[in-house]
Order: structure tokens, then C-alpha cells, then sequence
């Protein structure tokens, strides 16, 4: 986007409910905010949330606006990518969810909407905005799926899962009782990865070889599989406290933590970060990476891990294993005022 000498289209999708009740407030000041600013502003939020994404999508396709403003938490941030991602159309961010990783990996303002207004409006005069990278994220039979954040499929996924069905307690609590509900019941699971381009294999003994070759695989058992964009999931937990959004490359996350002891331990050490300081935890970089149910029979592997986690990003259900996250640089331009 060029420097803005007269009011932009503006497509908006609000999410009313985000941050118990903050979206609706928020959005309807976004909306008057933008307006006044003299841009053309249309609200694409619809009915719920599928309708939502379809009016982006198909604004966006048709050309119909200049930027996409998403008001919410991470869902929306992935809303907002599913549009406009590879397009080159530019992301504005109001985070007023319950998370909001990806603002804050970004260093935009978080629960402060007036603030994330101005900055908002700013980066359209100045026309300034910022490439990051985005993952890629193809499942078979399903369509193609874009994450900001990062493609989980071990025991985050599952808790992820387990919150995402529970209706009772609402916020931060919902996650922990998860956590500790999938912590009673965990069994390793069987995993085998395909990874591409790697350039750092943080001591996982891979067969084959890791310069972007196909057969860069590693088979085994695990508590937690996670390919990783940004530093941070699930509001706050720093998956990847090293993950930066515009290398070209995923942190992928490999814990082949067998037991229900050293799940907790490592689960729990993944809010502060430190969880990468143990033996059993991997951190690798690649381009890309496949991870699938481990082949059966795996020589190695005991029968009975249980079926694997189905694979989620930035919070959504994306689908059952075997799932391809690939890095792709620059694919999302977002809205900033220079400071983030």
C-alpha cells in the first residue's frame, strides 16, 4: 500500500463476543473510528462466524477492498488469514480476545482497542505495514488452511481440543481443567515426520538427510508435536520462545516425554519457556514438516499409543493427522504504525 492521500475500503469483521463481551464494544468503536477517519468502511461480520469468513473471502477475491480490520482474539487474526493471505490485501488487528498471541508476537497493542485504533489509522496514512510469514497447512481430503501462530497435534492439541468442548468454566481456568483432564489420561503417541529444508535438528537423531531432501524422517513416541511461526500459543505459553515470524521457517517442537510424570513436568514448563532446556525436548528448524501417524507395524513403537490428537492452529480444528505445515516468508502483510 502507498502512501493514502484519500480514504481506503475497509472491510471489518468483528467478533462480538471476544474477551467476554469486549468485541462488541470494541468493534463498534473500530467501526466509527475508521469511519471518521474518512475510509469507506463495510462491516463483513454477518451472522456468525462461517458467514463471516465467507464475506471476507469473497471481498478480498474480488477486490472490493483495500485492507481487512479483524476485531478479536487469535480465531479471528486465522479468520482474517484465510482471506487475505498470499493476496498481498494487508491485515489490520484489533486484539481484544482472551490470547491474542499473534499481536503480541507482533508487538501491537493487546485489550486496548483505542490504541490499536490510532495505530490502525496511522499505518493507512503512512501506508505502512509489515510481511511475516504465514504456515501453510494442507490435510487430506480438506481444503488448504492457513495458521498464523502454529499447527499443534500432540498434547496441546488435545487439551486444545478438550477446552474447545467444554461449555463451563469460561476463560483461563477452562484451559488448565483440560490440561489436567488430558494429563490423567496421557499415553505417548506414535509419530512419524517428514521434515524439509532443516537447518538445525537440536539433537533429534533424523534418518536420511536434513538439507531439504525427502528423507529427513524421524519415528518414535511423543507428548508433544508442534510446528511453530510465532514464540507463543494458547495465551501466553511460549512454545517456541525463539519461533521469529519472518525467517521463512517453522520451530518445530519434537518431545518424546513417554511418561505421565515427565508430560506434567514439561507441559507446565512450556508457559515460561524452559521446557526447551530439557534432554527430552527438541526444537528443530525446517521449511516444512509432515507429521503422521506412525506406520504400523513400527518395529520400535508398542502397540496401543491410542489414536493420535487431531491437528489444530491458532486455536482451530484443523483435522485428523497425517497434516503438512509449510513456512511460506512474507505470505501475510500486516497493518502497522512502524513501532511493532
Amino acid at each position: 500500500m502507498t502512501r493514502a492521500d484519500r480514504g481506503r475500503r475497509l472491510g471489518v469483521v468483528v467478533n462480538p463476543v471476544a474477551g467476554g463481551g469486549r468485541g462488541a464494544r470494541a468493534g463498534r468503536e473500530i467501526l466509527g473510528l475508521l469511519r471518521a477517519g474518512g475510509h469507506t468502511v463495510t462491516d463483513l461480520s454477518g451472522s456468525d462466524v462461517v458467514q463471516a469468513a465467507a464475506h471476507a473471502r469473497r471481498a478480498v477475491a474480488a477486490g472490493d477492498v483495500d485492507a481487512l480490520v479483524v476485531v478479536g482474539g487469535d480465531g479471528m487474526v486465522h479468520l482474517g488469514a484465510q482471506a487475505v493471505a498470499g493476496t498481498g490485501t494487508p491485515l489490520g488487528i484489533v486484539a481484544v480476545g482472551t490470547g491474542n498471541d499473534f499481536a503480541t508476537c507482533l508487538g501491537l497493542p493487546v485489550r486496548d482497542h483505542a490504541a490499536a485504533g490510532a495505530g490502525l489509522l496511522s499505518a493507512l496514512a503512512a501506508g505502512t505495514e509489515r510481511a511475516v510469514d504465514a504456515i501453510h497447512v494442507t490435510v487430506p481430503g480438506r481444503a488448504d488452511r492457513w495458521v498464523a501462530g502454529a499447527v499443534s497435534a500432540g498434547l496441546d492439541a488435545a487439551v486444545n481440543a478438550r477446552a474447545n468442548a467444554m461449555r463451563r468454566p469460561r476463560g483461563p481456568s477452562r484451559y488448565t481443567l483440560a490440561a489436567l483432564a488430558e494429563l490423567a489420561a496421557f499415553r505417548a503417541w506414535a509419530y512419524t515426520l517428514h521434515l524439509e529444508g532443516v537447518t538445525d535438528d537440536d539433537g533429534l537423531p533424523l534418518s536420511g538427510s536434513g538439507d531439504g531432501g525427502p528423507g529427513a524422517t524421524w519415528t518414535g513416541r511423543a507428548a508433544m508435536v508442534t510446528a511453530a511461526n510465532t514464540d507463543r500459543i494458547g495465551g501466553g505459553i511460549r512454545v517456541a520462545p525463539h519461533a521469529s515470524t519472518d525467517d521463512g521457517l517453522l520451530d518445530v517442537l519434537v518431545a518424546p516425554v513417554l511418561t505421565r510424570a515427565g508430560a506434567a513436568i514439561a507441559f507446565a514448563l512450556m508457559f515460561s519457556g524452559r521446557h526447551v532446556r530439557r534432554r527430552d525436548v527438541h526444537l528443530l528448524r525446517a521449511r516444512a514438516v509432515t507429521i503422521a501417524p506412525a506406520p504400523p507395524p513400527a518395529r520400535d513403537l508398542p502397540a496401543g499409543t491410542g489414536a493420535l490428537p487431531e491437528a489444530h492452529g491458532d486455536g482451530e480444528r484443523l483435522g485428523p493427522l497425517p497434516v503438512t505445515a509449510r513456512a511460506v516468508r512474507g505470505a501475510l502483510r500486516v497493518l502497522t504504525d512502524g513501532r511493532s
